[in-house]
């Protein structure tokens, strides 16, 4: 409870808000320094409360507090006494000791009554008012010119958040008085000072956007994204990824996301033999031409191996002409192994398919439906949704008019028909006619002989289903001459003859009879691999990854996989992928269990995932210099993971085997193998986190917890808290994420390693820089440096020491930041990270310029300009060319500052590269104009 003043104050006022002073009238009370100062600072913040001797002690001398505590305070306290006489007093009180001071004449507390007071305020222009007010008060950094860890941990913060909370609050009443133009100005600068308060830049790009400039707020959001990512490793808040939606509402349909240079054109290849469904075409036919301008939706439904797909293709390539702006595919896996497809991962792959760069993807469901809706405004796009499971999976994957979706699915989509209105078609088995043009068509390239009644004998056999069709038709092509009649033969002697005979829908009888006929005449290798791959945790898979399941060279593996093609079990992809129809996986699965002993199945799965894991860490390499914390052992004898030289070949890889990738995460963790599970998912992160797959990241991160967990490896769980811990950062869990880092750090600490440990505070420094607490950010950034001696791992103390060089900035430590700065310039040098020496030299450089000296950090400016010329990495040479511009203009030197200004603007021309915030074109001509 505050007591109220008692008098004695004289006419002195004491002010922290900025450089330290302690006036009366115009003079500063002499002889106030050192441990004097910073106790009236404490006793003032207090007043007129008293402060106990045990906090002016703690407040004082911090952790090491001299052993006759008592006796020191009262010496400093003597002191202050008589420098402060006869103006003020410092009573002695039970508590400890008190200033006797009005509150009033100590900035502090006029400052927050002022704030207090603007909530009771009359109307919007008191409110404005009294925080203008108290504004005024604000001079600086607090407490400048006094050492104390307490204030400037703890204080300082609190005031800065303070005053900022006041400003923001001062803008609002501006922006809601239409003040918006006015606002800019300032909005500019504060956020140039705070780049990482996304409360600033929430309110810099509303003022833009209500001024009429919504691209140009595009552009900032763009470099506030890549800002938070590259320092924090998180995307912006939810408020900000609202406004950015309505931004993109405001522009061009296209807005940010220009369509690619060439429109998509992802449609399969169409089926070699596409026979019959004259009723299905003409009724696709007439259903997409009836509504041109509005959505159109077509659900092509019916059981599995009836040639939905087949059908959806053959039409799809027929009308593609139609749609100029592109044709997108997309198998959502509704039926096959796993799950099925979660439609935020398939609006993800629909956006990026549409030239959407993973940066730009909201990390929510709706606001991603809204972006693909957006995206997809006046243009003119196939879609087709193949393997869908049910209504749910397919409705935020719709778009706006003027596309059209075409569905295929085993459900009947009733609610989609209902609800969005869907024109549904029903495919069923090939009737009689149409069966038999098939296998006529089929074989007349081969020269089979058949009459008209064998045909049909066949086909009745076949249950006039297509899948089974095909693959009988290929067994009679190997025997031209007697093999229909051979067929029928074998038919009509199989035990499950009867189920063949019966052609009710949901019967799959005839399948597995067909099935077993091409099976049963594999060579013993390729009926082995057939088995095998129902072992694989994805639809698809790649040559590479078929030898390692089997344990055989990719040769032999090669010639097994184009048997199992030429019989009909397999399907070939481009780009030596192979594919199992998901009826076919089922009947590969019955198989396995029936020759295979669960043992052997499990080593095989065992292969396919350590091959998985080995090629995943390869590729890492490739984008990632830094040595993972998970120990992956060497490959199994016989195994030859995939290796990659450059960053390019390792993310085309990772592209292509993405699903596959998090897919075999699950599976790992699904079947035991445990350690397999977390090192994939540890593989993975740099790529997800390259390709901003925040889903991914999450959803392996989870899995891999809990797989380590659960194999007793305390380092692999370690490693895997700390991955957890940066995906809840990812998604801006704060929380979260301090819980699983500081669960990682007992961990490590538990094992004794180090560099586990100066890897968690690097990322605990990030996370309070991120929580606004740049003092406990400095403190473990330090902490990370010094466990990180002697680990070899230059890299990561590099960040560190960067990290440090920032913070020492936000708080006024400019000199400290040199120092950091240059630090990190060494490391990432002797590493040969010169894409990271490049950005420490223009930190080098930045400090520079805040200390005062222009002439270095013109010089080091130079040196980052000149890396980044050599890396060809334009955005960073224009952006250096800025800076420098800056620091030449801040020397007197204004005709090679604006040189600098055109070159950086010329760059812009030639490359067509778009604005930031940090390198945009208006502001580049502004600089030039005056």
């Amino acid at each position: 409870m505050r007591r109220e003043h008692t008098g004695g104050t004289g006419d002195v006022e004491i002010r922290l808000l900025g450089p330290f002073e302690a006036v009366r009238g115009d003079e500063p009370v002499p002889g106030l320094t050192g441990r004097v100062r910073t106790l009236l600072a404490i006793l003032a913040l207090a007043a007129p409360d008293a402060v106990s001797v045990d906090a002016i002690g703690q407040r004082l001398w911090g952790d090491a507090p001299p052993a006759n505590l008592r006796p020191s305070v009262q010496t400093s306290v003597a002191r202050l006494r008589t420098l402060l006489a006869p103006h003020l007093r410092v009573d002695t009180t039970p508590g400890g000791y008190a200033l006797r001071i009005d509150p009033a004449k100590v900035d502090v507390h006029r400052f927050m009554q002022l704030i207090e007071s603007a909530d009771s305020a009359a109307d919007a222009a008191a409110q404005r008012e009294r925080l203008t007010a108290a504004l005024g008060l604000w001079r600086g950094e607090p407490f400048g010119g006094i050492r104390s860890d307490w204030l400037e941990q703890e204080q300082s913060p609190r005031l800065t958040e303070a005053y900022l909370s006041a400003v923001e609050r001062r803008i609002d009443l501006d922006l809601a008085a239409g003040r918006q133009e006015s606002a800019l100005p300032e909005l500019r600068e504060l956020t140039a000072r705070h780049p990482l308060r996304e409360s600033l830049w929430l309110r810099l790009l509303t003022a833009l956007h209500r001024s009429g400039r919504p691209a140009e707020a595009l552009t900032l959001y763009e470099e506030l994204r890549r800002r938070l990512a590259d320092e924090l490793g998180v995307d912006p808040e939810a408020q900000l990824r609202l406004l950015y939606a309505e931004l993109l509402e405001a522009t061009e349909p296209s807005g940010n996301h220009a369509a690619p240079a060439e429109p998509p054109r992802q449609l399969p290849p169409s089926p070699a033999r596409f026979t019959g469904r004259a009723k299905a075409l003409a009724r696709l036919d007439s259903l997409s031409s009836v509504h041109e301008r509005a959505l159109t939706i077509l659900a092509v439904h019916g059981q599995g191996g009836v040639g939905k797909t087949s059908l959806a293709l053959h039409w799809a390539h027929r009308v593609a002409q139609r749609f100029p702006d592109g044709q997108l595919y997309l198998n959502l896996q509704g039926y096959g192994p796993g799950e099925p497809m979660h439609p935020e991962v398939a609006l993800d792959m629909l956006l990026r398919g549409l030239g959407v760069s993973g940066a730009q993807i909201p990390d929510g469901g709706p606001a991603r439906t809204a972006l693909l809706r957006t995206v997809l405004a006046d243009r003119k796009v196939l879609i087709l949704l193949d393997n869908a499971r049910d209504a749910e999976q397919v409705r935020p994957l719709l778009p706006g008019a003027g596309c059209l979706v075409l569905i295929t699915s085993r459900s009947q989509l009733r609610s989609l028909a209902a609800r969005e209105g869907a024109h549904r078609i029903a495919l069923d088995r090939f009737s009689a006619d149409d069966s038999t043009a098939y296998l006529t068509a089929t074989f007349r390239p081969h020269g089979v002989r058949a009459t008209g009644d064998e045909l049909a004998e066949l086909a009745q056999l076949c249950g006039h289903l297509p899948l089974a069709l095909a693959i009988a038709a290929e067994r009679v092509t190997r025997e031209p001459l007697t093999g229909v009649r051979s067929l029928i033969a074998e038919l009509l002697d199989h035990p499950d003859r009867l189920k063949v005979l019966d052609v009710d829908e949901d019967d799959d009888g005839a399948l597995r009879v067909v099935f077993d006929w091409s099976y049963q005449v594999l060579e013993p290798e390729r009926a082995q691999m057939f088995r095998l791959l129902a072992l694989h945790p994805a639809q698809d898979l790649s040559l590479e990854a078929a030898a390692a399941l089997a344990g055989a060279t990719t040769r032999q593996a090669a010639q097994r996989l184009d048997g199992l093609v030429g019989a009909h079990l397999l399907e070939q992809q481009p780009g030596k992928r192979y594919q199992l129809h998901d009826l076919l996986r089922v009947y590969s699965v019955s198989l396995a269990e029936q020759f295979e002993r669960p043992a052997q199945r499990e080593e095989a799965r065992g292969r396919l995932l350590d091959w998985y894991a080995h090629s995943a860490l390869s590729a890492k390499k490739a984008l990632d210099r830094t040595r993972p914390l998970l120990d992956f052992g060497a490959p199994p004898a016989g195994q030859t993971p995939l290796a990659f030289d450059d960053t390019g070949t390792a993310v085309s890889w990772f592209n292509r085997e993405r699903q596959v990738l998090v897919a075999a995460v699950h599976d790992a963790a699904r079947h035991g193998h445990h350690r397999a599970a977390y090192r994939l998912a540890g593989a993975l992160w740099p790529y997800l986190v390259y390709v901003r797959a925040l889903d991914d990241i999450f959803d392996t991160q989870r899995v891999a917890l809990e797989a380590a967990q659960l194999s007793g490896d305390t380092a692999g769980e370690a490693a895997t808290a700390h991955n957890a811990g940066r995906a809840y950062f990812q998604r801006g869990d704060l929380a979260q994420a301090f819980k699983h880092l500081e669960h990682a750090m007992r961990l490590f600490e538990l094992i004794g390693d180090d560099r586990g440990r100066g890897w968690v505070l690097t990322d605990l420094g990030r996370l309070y820089r991120r929580s606004g607490d740049p003092q406990a950010a400095i403190s473990r950034h330090q902490q990370a440096i010094v466990a990180l001696e002697g680990a070899d791992d230059p890299v990561v103390e590099a960040r560190n020491h960067r990290g440090l060089a920032d913070n020492y900035l936000a708080v006024g430590r400019a000199r400290d930041a040199v120092n950091e700065a240059d630090r990190a310039v060494t490391l990432n040098r002797r590493a040969g990270e010169r894409r990271a020496e490049s950005f420490a030299l223009d930190t080098l450089a930045t400090a520079w310029l805040a200390v005062g000296d222009q002439a270095a950090a013109v010089r080091y400016y130079q040196q980052s300009l000149e890396i980044s010329r050599d890396l060809l990495d334009r955005w960073a040479e224009a952006s250096t060319l800025t800076n420098l511009g800056h620091a030449l203009h801040a020397a007197g030197n204004h005709p090679e500052a604006r040189a600098q200004w055109q070159t950086a603007l010329d760059l812009f021309t030639e490359t067509g590269m778009p604005d930031t915030a940090d390198l945009s074109r208006t502001t580049l001509r502004n600089l030039l104009d005056h």
